[in-house]
């Protein structure tokens, strides 16, 4: 398992989920200061956006996708869009290294931990519309909910469970893994397994504790019960409903199979550094507990969709305001507590050559995802790729800094 953290880290992920390198740009990033987690004031006026030459792009794209050849990845697929406008969006290989089907803009792939942020965004547009409030008492969701802690349970917000500084372990993750598990589990975990600090207090990696956050936003959402559909049922027609469709976010789901005969998915690959990419065998390692925090299946085209809404500050495809820029953006701040590691909403937050970078990276079933937003610079990119491991995290660690280079330099710096 490849591994950035500092030494001395206490870092752990599933070994299944092969996480990681989560936090890759922790380790290659100068961390940022934390920030309170309370909805910002007002935003000042939006930074200029800085323009990219065609030739700009050009070159990028043709350095990018050199690059994935030369490390023989099978297939990705790039975004880089500013407010308004889409500069790059295309598919690059093969979605299969068995096939010659061709990754395209709306090949779906498998987006892992960057569900988490997603997950955020749903949670703040659903505080929008004043349907949850993230920071009252959790039980106040579903008055059933509790942690193994009594104090805890009283306390604990919806922004502490997705922020992971709600006391959660990280190894309660390990109990969730695999396709039978269901939001039950997910539940019957939280409230046995013992809380490792006070809410607020220390930062742990949780997909389960961002996970219970979704859930109890669906509890919330429908008065305080669970949907006929269930939980699971229940959180993607939420996230259909209040984002997807609102977003054109058109082929992201949590439902569709890992393999589907025809299907524009892709498949994720092994690599032993020796010998030429395999296609994995189809291991669902993420089922319905752990469905908000780690298992949207989505195309680089739904992706572009969500990272707009992002930097302009809550904007639909038409203009419609789906949430105020204050929510949007209060999710990107650290938190204030012990350890945060830049980790805020599903996002973390840090700098490279004094330029903030928000950003995400992971791998789930063999594929890999960089999403990344430059605030100063409106600017995103999202890289996804049909290959885990290693090398497939070297090679976005690499696509990160040459964008962060270039934007630096399109902006004169």
């Amino acid at each position: 398992m490849f591994s950035v953290f500092p030494a001395g880290s206490a870092k752990t992920f599933p070994a299944s989920v092969n996480l990681a390198w989560l936090f890759i740009f922790v380790s290659i990033l100068h961390a940022a200061d934390g920030a309170a987690l309370a909805p910002a004031p007002p935003p000042p006026p939006a930074p200029a956006v800085v323009q990219l030459s065609s030739e700009q792009i050009a070159a990028f794209r043709y350095s990018v996708e050199k690059s994935r050849g030369e490390k023989g990845l099978p297939g990705m697929a790039m975004v880089l869009v500013q407010p308004g406008q889409t500069l790059l969006l295309d598919g690059f290989g093969k979605r299969s290294a068995a096939s010659d089907a061709p990754v395209t803009a709306d090949t779906r792939f498998a987006l892992g931990p960057a569900s988490a942020a997603v997950n955020s965004l749903l949670l703040a547009r659903l505080a929008a519309l004043q349907m949850v409030d993230l920071d009252a008492p959790a039980n106040r969701s579903w008055d059933e909910f509790k942690l193994a802690d009594a104090s805890a349970s009283r306390t604990v917000t919806l922004r502490q469970l997705l922020g992971m500084t709600a006391g959660l372990p990280g190894r309660a993750d390990g109990f969730l893994k695999g396709p039978e598990r269901t939001p039950a589990d997910l539940f019957s975990v939280a409230a046995e397994i013992p809380v490792t600090s006070q809410p607020g207090r220390a930062f742990e990696y949780s997909d389960a504790s961002a996970a219970l956050a979704g859930y109890l936003a669906v509890y919330a959402a429908n008065q305080h019960t669970a949907p006929a559909a269930g939980l699971a049922g229940g959180y993607a027609a939420l996230a259909r409903t209040q984002l997807f469709d609102p977003m054109g976010m058109k082929r992201a789901t949590y439902d569709a199979p890992i393999t589907a005969a025809g299907e524009d998915q892709a498949t994720g690959h092994t690599h032993d550094g020796k010998n030429p990419w395999q296609p994995a065998p189809a291991v669902a390692v993420v089922g319905q507990a752990l469905r908000p925090a780690l298992g949207l299946r989505a195309s680089a085209r739904d992706v572009a969709a969500w990272l707009q809404c992002e930097i302009t500050g809550g904007l639909g495809p038409d203009g419609q305001r789906l949430l105020a820029e204050n929510f949007v953006q209060a999710r990107w701040r650290p938190a204030t507590s012990l350890d945060s590691q830049g980790y805020a909403l599903g996002w973390a937050q840090q700098h490279y050559r004094g330029l903030e970078i928000i950003g995400h990276m992971g791998e789930i079933d063999n594929q890999s995802e960089l999403v990344a937003i430059i605030p100063e610079y409106r600017t995103a990119i999202a890289v996804l790729v049909n290959g885990g491991g290693h090398d497939a995290g070297l090679f976005l660690q690499d696509v990160l800094l040459n964008f962060a280079d270039l934007m630096r330099e399109a902006a004169g710096k």
